[in-house]
């Protein structure tokens, strides 16, 4: 089940999207010295560049040196950003990131960052301070898919939430539910009357774990798995000590032979019917139709220089990209003879910036994240795009045994 927000969004965009909040929440500045500017699509481009240029002449007032010349570089680049791109700005808005983020102090090291929001963007914002102000984008990714899932028998169970394409285990149990086997001297009723009664506890302790977990969610919870050997899965639901908001969310039950984590890891791969329209099952099919193609039809391409060239022929129908590939494609300008190039490096390298023409001081113009980069040359291929997490089994394998980077080939 799909929200119509979620329909609108691209997955591939959606998941860029949280890449670059994540990079972005990683920088801490010195002072005041990160700039957050947020700028709604129809924007009066005059009233823009009038308040840049007025924040720029605002800040030689300040009074430390190196935060007055970091927040001048930095009000510069956001500058010479808007008129590079003419003020071209997207349907959704732009938020432009640009400020000092080395983490030697006394160094200078300003990067600038565009995004442009999976959803319109309302907030206009200008913002100095030690973090980026990434409120307004954040609001735009609250969790719309949302599953719970428990296995259970007779001696343990495991509680999780199934959040997009990662898992988080909230709860793990184990009874004190005794063997078929009495102790010596008990009575075989009294036996199985503490033996119930222990049952009975275990799945109540259980359940309230689970009405804790899940209740919170319960507006946006799109289902929940019950999972577990034998019946034990059956009895517990027919205990009905489930929250009666919970059980109308229940999909329904699969059978595991685990209990535990390893469990949880089954459940989701046996629920793929229950689960066919969430984001990681989609993933482990599209990782696992790639793999069926480099094995048997040759349908396939990985490696970076050789999916690139593939993707420039118009060969790749779906371009399968990791979002552990960290490399930043940086777009330079000459400042004498206007001289451009794009270079590509990985995470924490920096570019040559002598103009091999004239030998002139180039500037960075843009810093755009690779895979963004890679999007965008696949769109004028009418290639779709997949960025693929290493939160399962197969994006882990696509990551470390394809380097990250393939596709599947609309012809050899």
């Amino acid at each position: 089940m799909r929200t119509d927000f979620i329909e609108e969004i691209d997955e591939a965009e959606l998941n860029l999207f949280n890449k670059k909040l994540r990079k972005l929440r990683s920088f801490k500045g010195s002072g005041t010295e990160l700039i957050s500017l947020y700028i709604p699509y129809g924007s009066d481009r005059s009233a823009i560049m009038s308040q840049l240029i007025n924040e720029k002449s605002q800040s030689s007032n300040i009074k430390d040196p190196n935060t007055r010349k970091n927040v001048q570089g930095a009000l510069r680049r956001i500058i010479n950003l808007l008129k590079q791109i003419d003020f071209n700005i997207p349907k959704n808005g732009l938020a432009i990131f640009c400020g000092n983020v080395s983490r030697q102090e006394g160094k200078s090291d300003i990067k600038l960052f565009t995004v442009v929001p999976i959803r319109r963007l309302e907030t206009k914002l200008y913002w100095c301070d030690s973090e980026f102000n990434l409120a307004p984008l954040e609001e735009m990714i609250k969790p719309t898919e949302i599953y719970g899932l428990i296995t259970i028998d007779k001696n343990e169970a495991t509680i999780a939430i199934l959040k997009g394409k990662s898992y988080e285990i909230v709860g793990h149990f184990r009874s004190n539910v005794a063997g078929k086997e009495r102790a010596g001297g008990q009575s075989a009723k009294r036996f199985e009357h503490l033996r119930q009664e222990a049952e009975h506890n275990f799945y109540k302790k259980v359940s309230e774990a689970a009405n804790k977990a899940f209740v919170p969610y319960v507006d946006r919870l799109n289902g929940l798995i019950i999972a577990g050997p034998g019946l034990t899965k059956e009895t517990f639901l027919e205990k009905g000590f489930l929250d009666y908001r919970l059980k109308n969310k229940i999909l329904g039950t699969v059978s595991t032979a685990y209990t535990d984590e390893y469990g949880i890891k089954e459940a989701i791969e046996r629920s793929k019917d229950l689960l066919k329209n969430t984001a990681i099952i989609k993933e482990k099919e599209i990782v696992n139709e790639f793999l069926t193609h480099v094995i048997k039809t040759g349908l396939a391409v990985y490696g970076e220089k050789e999916t690139i060239e593939a993707l420039e022929m118009g060969k790749v129908a779906v371009l399968l990209i990791s979002d552990k590939i960290n490399k930043t494609a940086y777009y330079l300008e000459c400042s004498h003879c206007h001289h451009k190039k794009t270079v590509v490096l990985d995470e924490n390298k920096e570019p040559e910036l002598t103009c091999e023409k004239c030998g002139s001081a180039m500037e960075v113009v843009e810093e755009k994240d690779y895979v963004e980069a890679l999007m965008e040359k696949a769109k004028k291929s009418g290639t779709e795009t997949r960025i693929i997490s290493t939160e399962t089994d197969e994006g882990q394998q696509f990551w470390k045994t394809f380097g990250g980077i393939g596709g599947i080939l609309r012809f050899k």
